[in-house]
């Protein structure tokens, strides 16, 4: 791998996805203290679908800029 991608990797696994992961936990610990069928869960339930697929994205993104330099 490149030392650019290689260390742009790191830098998204470490440090941007690191943060939405913590992000994530923390939603789902704020949706379980909140009724079912409230706005409030409404809205935290898409909050915790849109952080799922950027983490997916993300992980993408990383796993493509590895490869990239693996091949």
């Amino acid at each position: 791998m490149s030392n650019r991608r290689h260390h742009l990797a790191l830098e998204l696994r470490d440090g941007i996805l690191q943060d939405l992961l913590a992000v994530a936990l923390l939603v789902q610990s704020a949706r379980r203290g909140v009724p079912d069928g409230s706005p409030e869960a409404a809205t935290l339930d898409l909050a915790a679908e849109r952080l799922v697929t950027d983490i997916e994205e993300l992980r993408g993104l990383i796993r493509r800029l590895q490869e990239r330099d693996a091949a």
